[in-house]
This record gives structure tokens, C-alpha cells and sequence, in this order.
């Protein structure tokens, strides 16, 4: 409701002009059965605890307590441990660590939006003091809107859950549409919600912060409303000036803050946990690999090849292998390579072999009998690219023999028989590596294929030797 608005409804009841920095009550006309000519407003926010602050004309809630009340000490919140969630946090901070959370008129991020409850925890040495600020009329949002610019502009690390997709798109659209010009902050934030899902999705039946909290703090809320619950309660609140419906509203917002700063410090333990939780190595490993630290990622991929379950176990090998071998550590990836093959048969270990065999060691002839063998298992999608590499290992040994050479076998290995090209026999032109696969797949109709204007039908093709169906 506009203020041109409210002042003209004002002046038709009676009322008057209401003094400046005010905020109107929410109202409603009832019905002539129940209140006869009369309008009746909701209750004012100091029902529900809530205190006008004539300076920033909002009404506030607080609530001050210790961070041992919630199980943490101060070396939680200090730049070396957040350093650990966030590389934004590279020297001391600027202001204190707030963590951020809104609850509002609907779930979506669109211009109709609304705020109607902003929650704040600020920790400042060993004290959080926690603020929540309430809309009681939706013509009133500007001086929370402002106010909240002043506090994220004065923080030095603002923290939420899903903030970056949602709360704080939402807040710059709410400055844009109530008018506020000036520059955004750039405060350093840390959204947790991508950490949890980077560490944890994968025994996570959900990320969200109910579960988190559930699964990982080991605190499951009691009697607690439903985020989804709070924009039809604000309604009813609005509307009927229901304080009791609001009332868990405010509760569950102030519960999100506190869990954010539980969560804080459960993820910097984790993260230095040794031993992890046996599905956590090969997490802990893609993090550290990501962070630059390079030798304890290639400690927690080793940790889970040896203790996490599948998948992971196999997930962890392919990515420590492609670690050592960005780095140029050649042998010892091939030797993981290796490894892997002869544990899962993976395809991509097997190729990585026969690239090595082929190019660093100068074996084409293992090299094509290792790409036979993987042929035989390779999934949809590997089975072309092992054939083409063989047709083109054959091809290239055919040319060697053409012109006299003889491929070298380092194992001695009796040497394969390439001279001649079985795809050249029957179909014109034929040296493609699909051609090559429709043999290896055994007897098949033989393909019609166009010469000028006539259409010619193939002898059928004979099965080869060792043909996979």
C-alpha cells in the first residue's frame, strides 16, 4: 500500500494525518454483521516482541547470547578457519561476520517478492547478537531496504544458505524497485548451501538446511513450521492480524541464523577430520584438488580407493590418476592406469594405456591387443572410439610391413598378422572404421551402397574370428 494511499484512507475514516516515521498498522474492513460501520487494525508488532527504532524507523526484535550457548568458541569464526570454506577470506575482515537470512511473500524471485521478515546474527568477538526486522505493511519496505544496505555495507563476511541464488537477487531487486540509488556493497559472501552439496550430496537425501541440520548437526527441529508455510501465515497476519500464526514465523528465522553458525563450524571440522566418514574421502579429495592442495588430495583420493564404497572408490582412482598426470607424473599414472584396469576393466583407463603404449613407449602392437580386449566389454559410446583405434593401429602396422619394417614386440609376443585389410575386399573404398565395426559384429546383411547411378547389393559378410555379437 502506498503512503498517497494510506493517508487517503486515514483521512476518509477519521483519523487524521499520522505522524511522520510511523508505520500503519495492517487493516481490514469487516463485515457489517461483525463490527457495523467499523474498521478494525491488527495488533502492533509489539505483540509479538518487537520494539520501534525511531532511527532507522523499523521495528526490531533482538536478542543477545554467547557462542559457547551454542556449543562454539571464537576460533571458529577467525579468518584462518573460514579461510578453509572460503578463499574470499584472505585477511582479517573488515567488520563483523553476519550471518543473513529473509523470510518472504513467496518462494519465487520476481518483482512481486516481498520481504517481510529480515533476520541478522552478528558475531562480534565472543557475542551474537541477533535482529530480526518486520514489514507490518508492504507500503512500508524502503527503511528496511535501507537499512539493510547499511548493515551488509558494514559487515565483513555476510553468511547464508542459498543466499546467492535467492536472497541476495531478491534484496537488489527490492533496492531497485523501492528506489534506492546507490552503489551495492561488495561484501565478501559465503553461501553454504554449494559447500554442503559439494561435501555431502552424495548422502544427503536433500540438501537443504532442515536436512543438514537433521543429518549432519544432529539437531531436527521440534514443532517447527515449514519455510513454505511463511508467506500464508504473513497473509493471515496481514489480513486478520493473526500474531499467534506469525509467532513460529519468527522463531524458525531466528533458528536458520543460529544454525548457520553451527553449520559454520561443523564444515571447518570436517574438513580436517581424519579419517573422514568413509563416503567422504573422494568429496574431501575433488575439494582439496580444487583449493590448490594438491598432495592432500592425492593423500584422500588414496584413502578412498582403499575404504569408499562404490562408485566412489572407482571415481576417486580416475581422478587421482588424471591429477598425476597433469602433473607429469607419467610412470606412476601409467601404473594407476594400470591399476585400474585390471580392478573395474574401465574404459578410459584402457585407452589412457594404449595412448602410453603407443606414443611413449613405442609399442603399437600391445597397444592394438589392448584395445582388442577392451572392445570386448567397452559400454555404448566406448565401442567406436576402440574400434576406430584398433582400425587405425592395423592401418598404421599394415604400412609399416608394406614398406619393410617390423614392428618391434618388447614382450616378444608373436607379431600380428596385418597384411591384409578385410573391409577393402568388399566394400568400395572401404577404409572407415564402421565399415570395420559392422565386421567385427559378426554375419550382418551386407550394406547396398550407390556407384553412380546404380544401386549394388553386397555379398554378405563372413564372421571373422573372435567377432563379438
Amino acid at each position: 500500500m502506498s503512503t498517497q494511499l494510506r493517508l487517503k484512507l486515514d483521512a476518509l475514516r477519521g483519523g487524521g494525518p499520522r505522524s511522520p516515521g510511523v508505520a500503519a498498522p495492517a487493516v481490514e474492513l469487516k463485515s457489517a454483521s461483525e463490527h457495523p460501520g467499523a474498521w478494525v487494525q491488527s495488533p502492533s508488532p509489539s505483540t509479538l516482541g518487537f520494539a520501534w527504532d525511531g532511527a532507522r524507523s523499523l521495528w526490531v526484535r533482538r536478542s543477545r547470547l554467547r557462542l559457547s550457548e551454542l556449543g562454539l568458541s571464537s576460533e571458529a569464526t577467525s579468518v584462518p578457519k573460514l579461510h578453509s570454506l572460503s578463499p574470499a577470506v584472505d585477511g582479517p575482515l573488515s567488520g563483523p561476520l553476519v550471518c543473513f537470512d529473509l523470510e518472504t511473500t513467496g518462494l519465487q524471485r520476481g518483482t512481486g517478492t516481498v520481504p517481510f521478515l529480515y533476520g541478522w546474527a552478528s558475531v562480534m568477538g565472543v557475542d551474537v547478537e541477533v535482529e530480526q526486522w518486520l514489514l507490518p505493511d508492504l507500503g512500508e519496505e524502503e527503511a528496511l531496504v535501507e537499512a539493510a544496505h547499511e548493515v551488509l555495507l558494514g559487515a565483513g563476511l555476510v553468511v547464508t544458505y542459498n543466499g546467492a541464488s535467492f536472497d541476495m537477487p531478491l534484496l537488489r531487486t527490492r533496492a531497485v524497485m523501492t528506489g534506492l540509488e546507490r552503489a551495492w556493497p561488495a561484501t565478501p559472501h559465503l553461501d553454504l548451501l554449494p559447500l554442503v552439496r559439494r561435501l555431502f550430496r552424495h548422502r544427503l537425501s536433500r540438501c537443504s538446511l532442515k536436512r543438514a541440520e537433521e543429518e549432519l548437526l544432529r539437531r531436527p527441529r521440534l514443532d517447527d513450521v515449514s519455510g513454505s508455510e511463511a508467506p500464508e501465515r504473513y497473509r493471515r497476519f496481514l489480513r486478520d492480524g493473526d500474531t499467534e500464526s506469525l509467532a513460529p514465523v519468527l522463531e524458525h528465522n531466528r533458528l536458520d541464523l543460529l544454525s548457520l553458525l553451527r553449520l559454520i563450524d561443523y564444515l571447518e571440522v570436517h574438513l580436517e577430520k581424519s579419517p573422514p566418514h568413509p563416503a567422504d574421502w573422494y568429496s574431501l579429495g575433488r575439494y582439496a584438488e580444487d583449493r590448490g592442495h594438491l598432495q592432500r588430495a592425492d593423500a584422500l583420493y588414496l584413502g578412498a580407493q582403499a575404504a569408499s564404497p562404490p562408485p566412489l572408490d572407482r571415481a576417486a582412482a580416475l581422478r587421482r590418476t588424471r591429477l598425476l598426470r597433469r602433473q607429469g607424473r607419467d610412470g606412476e599414472a601409467s601404473s594407476a592406469w594400470r591399476e585400474i584396469w585390471d580392478r573395474w576393466r574401465d574404459p578410459e583407463a584402457a585407452e589412457a594405456l594404449c595412448i602410453d603404449m603407443e606414443h611413449r613407449q613405442g609399442d603399437p602392437g600391445a597397444a592394438l591387443d589392448l584395445a582388442q580386449e577392451a572392445l570386448r566389454t567397452a559400454p555404448v559410446g566406448w565401442d567406436r572410439r576402440f574400434a576406430k583405434r584398433i582400425w587405425r593401429l592395423q592401418s598404421r602396422l599394415h604400412s609399416r610391413r608394406r614398406d619393410g619394417e617390423v614392428p618391434s614386440r618388447p614382450d616378444g609376443g608373436a607379431e600380428l598378422d596385418t597384411s591384409g585389410r578385410p573391409w577393402a575386399a568388399w566394400l568400395p573404398g572401404g577404409t572407415s572404421y564402421e565399415a570395420w565395426l559392422v565386421l567385427r559384429r559378426g554375419r550382418v546383411p551386407a550394406p547396398q551402397v550407390d556407384v553412380g547411378a546404380r544401386r549394388i547389393q553386397l555379398a554378405t559378410v563372413p564372421e571373422l574370428p573372435g567377432h563379438r555379437r
